[in-house]
Formats: C-alpha cells, structure tokens, sequence
C-alpha cells in the first residue's frame, strides 16, 4: 500500500478519536450542568409548595349526627280557647305573615254568649252611672249620705271592671263583636312552619298547636348524643355543622345546652346548638352532621391533610430542605380533624418545611417509581 495513503488513513483515525473525546467532554458538563441527584428540577420547582411545620394544640373531633329545629324561645303555638268551626283561613304552609295580620276566622256559639254579657254589662254601666249621677246631686243638697254616695261609686266601677273583664277575655280570644266571629291574628312575624287548620275545619277548646309560627332566623341543631358519649360532650364546645344541600358551607356555633334526659323513642340526648340563620339556609327537619371540638391540653406538630401519602399502609410526608435535599418522612398521627393530622415525630421538628402540593411526583421520584 501506498505511505502517502497509510498517513491519510491515520491522520484521519486521529481526527474521529479526538472529535470523539470532545462529544464526551461536552456530555460531561451538561450533565454537571444538571446537577445530578437533585429531586427537584428546575421545571418541577414552579408546581410545588413548601409549608413550615407549627405546633398546635391537639384538635380531636366527635361526629354526631343531628337535625336541624325551632328555637322554642322564638316559636309561636296557637290553641283555641274556644270551640267552633274554621270559616276563613288566609294563609298556606310556608307563608311568611305580618304580625297582627288575620289568620283565620272561626264561628263559635261562645262568642255569642260573651257578647251578649258585654251588652248586659254596658247597659248595667249606664244605670250606674245615672244613679250615681243623680246620687251625687242628692248628696249636694244634703238628702243622700256619705255611704249612698260611695255605694253609688262602688256599682259603677264593679260595672266597668265587669266590661273590662270581658273584652280582655274576647281580645284574647280575638272576637270580633262586629262579624261574630273568632279572629285569629298572628302574635310576630314570621313563617308559618306547621298547619293543621283547613276551611270546616272543627276546632277544640285547648287543641293542640292548630297552626305554629317561627321567624326561622334563629334555629336549634338537635345534635343526638349516645350513652357512651355522654363524657366526652360539654356544653360552650365548638361545633361545626354540614349539610349534604351545602357541601361547601361550615356552620360554626357552641353547644348551647344538654337536655339531660333521653328520648325514648330515639335513644338518645340531645345537645342543643342554637346558631343565627339569618339567611334562612338551614330548614326544620333538614339532617346535618355535627362536628364537635373536644378538648384537649395535648400539643403536637400540625401537618396539613393535603401534604400527607398514605403509602403501603403508612402515612409519609416529603420533608424539604433543599432542591437537592428532601426526603420521605413516615409519620404516625396522633389525632386529625378536618384541616391537620397531629403528629409526634423525632424526624420532623417545629419549623420543618413539607411540601403541600404535588409532593406525590418528589415521593415517587425519591421511590424510584
């Protein structure tokens, strides 16, 4: 073979070597570059979150069930005091109704007897009026005496009383001389929230509850307490209540007082929430859950719901100090409640950062997943 060819063919080897040493340099420091090793990369840095760990006083919760009521304290009841038979109802289940506005009206023969001893009354006022009148005369003229005068003045007031005796009776009742009839005026404002009266309807002397009334901006929640959480339920403990109808809505209050006896029916005691409800969200009878804040004097370090992986049967959280440095933590919770697991840890201290968002990519990445 040709010398000039042999040193072509070598010079040329010598090139391709070299070149070759280069793409490996430059291969290197990109992967310098990169730092390799490091959880976090820089694209991945952007969709994390970091929270620092505080200690807090241990949150435990109870979950009751319940249902929401009146508040008795601002409930109107209407009995009859007397018996006849509903001519006029003006109102529907539901209605909200002006105070002093009419409700109903029922004839009643009762009413007619009362009227009639008003008129006797009235009349019997007017003799003693006129008596005592002419009784005050003869006294200036010296015939009638001191006792004739007082005797006078005593008829006539025990006949004004007799009046006022019988118009508080009707106004109670709420007779209305004119029309003959009972009319049944609303006491507040509010919303009829129970009817039992219908037109023809016959009412009862001491019926119960014809129709009830509730301006529904304060209500109860009837949480049902069992026997054997009897020692854990204190009245002034924080509660949080929530509807299925309000999946996102808290409503917070205090447990307002225990009724200290059981429902036979049920079973069970109820712990009373009053809460405002000014809004008119919550509706009597609608089911609820309640969460109720026990007490507790333990402390221990808060991690939020949201940064914790239940993983092979065990709780972890990613624990960050920096981009190159994070690491899996298995935690074993104290206690937790709707915002925190409580949790004890010699490898996690107060001021520790976690990551809170996305840390299920950093934990399968530290997993080899």
């Amino acid at each position: 073979m040709n010398c000039n060819i042999m040193k072509n063919i070598a010079f040329a080897a010598m090139l391709l070597l070299v070149a070759a040493c280069n793409n490996k340099n430059n291969s290197a420091s990109a992967d310098e570059r990169a730092t390799p090793g490091c959880a976090i990369t820089p694209e991945l840095k952007p969709l994390i979150k970091l929270t620092q760990l505080d200690i807090a006083p241990v949150n435990s919760e109870l979950e009751l069930t319940g249902s929401i009521s009146y508040d008795q304290d601002h409930l109107y009841r209407y009995q009859s005091l007397a018996t006849g038979v509903v001519s006029n109802v003006n109102f529907n289940l539901g209605d909200y109704v002006q105070k002093g506005q009419v409700l109903a009206e029922v004839r009643t023969s009762e009413l007619s007897g009362q009227t009639a001893d008003l008129r006797k009354a009235e009349a019997e006022l007017k003799l003693a009026d006129r008596r005592l009148r002419a009784t005050q005369k003869l006294h200036e003229d010296g015939i009638a005496s001191d006792k004739d005068l007082q005797e006078a003045k005593n008829a006539a007031e025990v006949a004004r009383l007799d009046i006022e005796r019988i118009k508080q009776t009707l106004a109670i009742q709420g007779g209305n001389v004119d029309k003959g009839v009972l009319l049944i005026r609303a006491p507040m404002s509010g919303y009829i929230v129970r009817k039992k009266i219908t037109a023809g309807y016959q009412v009862n002397a001491g019926e119960d509850d014809l129709f009830i009334l509730s301006d529904l901006k304060k209500i109860w929640v009837m949480a049902n307490v069992y026997a054997a959480q009897l020692g854990l339920i204190k009245t002034g403990q924080a509660v949080d209540i929530r509807s299925t109808a309000y999946p996102d809505n808290i409503f917070t209050g205090k447990i307002t007082r225990l009724s200290n006896i059981f429902d036979p029916e049920e079973k069970v005691m109820k712990a009373i929430i009053a809460i405002d409800n000014a809004k008119l969200a919550l509706k009597p009878d609608m089911m609820v859950s309640v969460n109720v804040h026990l007490d507790s004097k333990e402390k221990a370090l808060a991690v939020p719901l949201n940064a914790v992986i239940f993983d092979n049967d065990s709780y972890h959280v990613v624990r960050y100090h920096s981009d190159c440095d994070v690491r899996d933590i298995n935690i074993q919770p104290l206690s937790y409640d709707k915002q925190y697991y409580y949790v004890n840890s010699s490898d996690l201290t107060k001021g520790d950062t976690i990551i809170t968002q996305n840390q299920l990519l950093i934990y399968n990445k530290l997993k080899g997943r």
